[in-house]
């Protein structure tokens, strides 16, 4: 995961407005993905009732809407910070922003896939399958005989 995550965030303060684009861009993305399954479940299950159907069409309204201000601020932002005099101002593009949402997609998914796959060496509760496994042994003989706790 050190890999994924480590170009995230950098020693390089202007990396901040970057990833703040990014985190913008992201999520405006998951919302209209979200918006858009909502809409056509309304679709779905609205029988035709006005006000189900109107409030889907407001959704995928609203999810166009936001859409085209994310993709405007996108190629205007190299613009704006040009007019406040910002140092490597056509670093702050849409590919680049693009590329940092990759970066940010590409750690969490690696986080994600992790967490399942150690799932068996992190279990908090042990062994499931075997449910009286023996947590200690609290008490030994020098005959071998022992006596165990087991946990239930």
């Amino acid at each position: 995961m050190e890999n994924a995550c480590s170009n995230i965030i950098t020693a390089n303060p202007a990396d901040v407005i970057l990833l703040v684009f990014a985190l913008i861009v992201l999520a405006v993305l998951v919302w209209c993905v979200w918006a858009f399954f909502y809409s056509v479940f309304l679709f779905i299950f609205s029988k035709w009732d006005d006000s189900k159907v109107k409030s889907a069409w407001n959704c995928i309204r609203y999810m166009i809407i936001w859409l085209f201000i994310t993709v405007m601020i996108l190629f205007i932002a190299p613009t704006i910070l040009k007019v406040f005099w910002m140092k490597n101002y056509e670093n702050y593009s849409a590919k680049y922003i693009f590329v940092k949402v990759g970066n940010i997609v590409n750690c969490v998914s690696t986080w994600i896939v992790k967490v399942i796959t150690d799932y068996p060496n992190n279990n908090p509760f042990g062994d499931i399958s075997d449910p009286y496994r023996p947590t200690q042994a609290i008490w030994s003989s020098s005959a071998g005989s022992t006596i165990t706790v087991y946990q239930l």
